[in-house]
């Protein structure tokens, strides 16, 4: 290569008059550069080399990194426990003095659960419907207007480390058991607001509940302060047993102004439109399971008695449901007296809210998979039997419910 390149340069120099000399200068200048320029190239190369590495240890350290975050984000997403449930329903009345009424009603509630840390969760939920504490229902045809959501739920619970006992405080499900799935003091949709206690051990259960009712400035506030005790054991051949007792007291309730909002099926109130009597209530209930091929048949009994009112104070329900299969089927046989409870909490399907009524309730349902559901409601009801006029009050409800 050499030789070669220097015979092109004496060439060159013959052509052109250049001397040995200066050939030789050129060349070794020119080699000079050739090595320069690869010292160069190597020097470009190693930096190149060691850019690369440490892309390759970025990468390496940084990928565990986020696989660990998006890790620990999905498993506290996955313990967070969302449900809902949405109901459509087509209802007629038929009431005595009245025309015949149609309507129909959607409701729809969502909650979650999120556990914070061992033993402790917080709750949230909201529903559709109107302020009414007995009720989610949403009525339609008010000119397509928008609807209202409500906060449903919003609680934070404890389960009390190395113990049977739990708290929650806040806005929470009732926690009183309601036979049969009803009740004679409380419509299901009634969330407490205040502080309730369980303790559960064995058969053996007792639950407190102090709940604010009415907060008033300037005037006696209105505080439900009460629980039950009772047991849940099984006898032979799997039937289950529940019995309990109730005891709840209404804080100043008595003169108190109305909470009910309606003079029909209303509590008896006094000259100045307060409670003539006050609510402190015992109860007494039990239910018993039978297992049947293929299925429950459930009897049930409820008994109350309000120990502040003079007359007019009891009220009892019996009643029977049987499961087979994707069928249910239940009937019930209810007595509210005008004073045997706090009307603003009772059912509000019974005699269409409050007290002062009796009757009974038949209800079929059919489960077309674990999701969605059919169910009817037929209530034949007489109200205002202990005081007013009393009439007729019948209520067909056709429901299709959707759990999510």
């Amino acid at each position: 290569m050499k030789l070669r390149a220097i015979a092109a340069l004496l060439l060159i120099s013959s052509a052109t008059g250049v001397s040995r000399a200066d050939i030789d200068t050129a060349y070794v200048q020119q080699a000079a550069t050739i090595q320069a320029l690869q010292a160069q190239l190597m020097e470009l190369t190693a930096r190149l080399d060691a850019l690369e590495s440490e892309k390759s240890q970025i990468i390496t350290f940084s990928r565990p990194v986020v696989s660990a975050r998006g890790a620990a984000q999905t498993k506290a997403l996955e313990r967070i426990k969302f449900k809902g449930d949405f109901r459509f329903r087509q209802e007629s009345f038929d009431i005595d003095g009245q025309a015949d009424r149609h309507r129909s009603r959607l409701r729809n509630r969502v909650a979650l659960v999120a556990p914070i840390n061992e033993g402790v969760s917080v709750g949230f939920g909201l529903a559709s419907g109107s302020s009414d504490p007995t009720s989610a229902n949403q009525s339609l045809g008010a000119v397509s207007s928008s609807k209202q959501i409500n906060l449903d739920l919003a609680y934070v619970n404890w389960n009390v480390p190395n113990s049977d006992i739990s708290v929650q405080a806040g806005k929470f499900k009732n926690p009183l058991k309601r036979v049969g799935g009803t009740g004679l003091l409380w419509d299901g949709d009634v969330r407490p607001e205040g502080v309730t206690a369980s303790y559960k051990k064995g058969s053996l259960f007792v639950t407190g509940l102090g709940s604010w009712v009415d907060e008033n400035k300037g005037d006696a506030d209105l505080i439900l302060l009460g629980g039950q005790v009772g047991s849940t054991f099984e006898l032979e051949n799997n039937v289950s047993v529940l019995f309990g007792l109730g005891y709840y007291n209404i804080t100043a309730s008595e003169g108190a102004d109305s909470l009910f909002g309606v003079a029909a099926n209303e509590n008896r109130l006094d000259a100045n439109g307060g409670y003539l009597y006050g609510f402190q209530n015992i109860e007494g209930f039990a239910e018993i399971g039978i297992p049947i091929e293929p299925g429950k048949i459930t009897l049930f009994a409820d008994y109350v008695q309000n120990l502040d009112a003079d007359d007019y104070d009891t009220g009892y329900s019996v009643g029977a449901k049987v499961k087979a299969n994707k069928w249910s089927f239940g009937w019930e046989y209810r007595d509210l007296e005008a004073d045997s409870v706090l009307a603003a909490f009772s059912d509000s399907d019974f005699l269409g809210g409050g007290t002062d009524g009796e009757g009974h309730i038949l209800k079929t349902g059919y489960a077309l998979n674990k999701k969605i559901s059919l169910s009817s409601s037929l209530f034949l009801n007489d109200r205002n039997v202990d005081f007013g006029t009393e009439e007729s009050f019948k209520r067909l409800m056709l429901d299709i419910s959707f759990k999510h």
